[in-house]
């Protein structure tokens, strides 16, 4: 029981440190993850728009 009850904690702190570290990169590069799906939208309404025209 002693073991679980330690994997328990080790998988919650690393899932804490991701969390915080995700958040504090968000909070440094700010726009990063936006222009990213911006892009990602663009791209695929151009597809959208050849696929019309055909």
């Amino acid at each position: 029981m002693e073991t679980v009850m330690s994997f328990i904690s080790v998988l919650a702190g690393m899932s804490f440190s991701l969390a915080i570290g995700l958040l504090a990169e968000e909070l440094i590069f700010g726009k990063v993850f936006c222009s990213f799906f911006a892009r990602q939208a663009a791209r695929a309404k151009t597809l959208q728009k050849r696929s019309d025209a055909d």
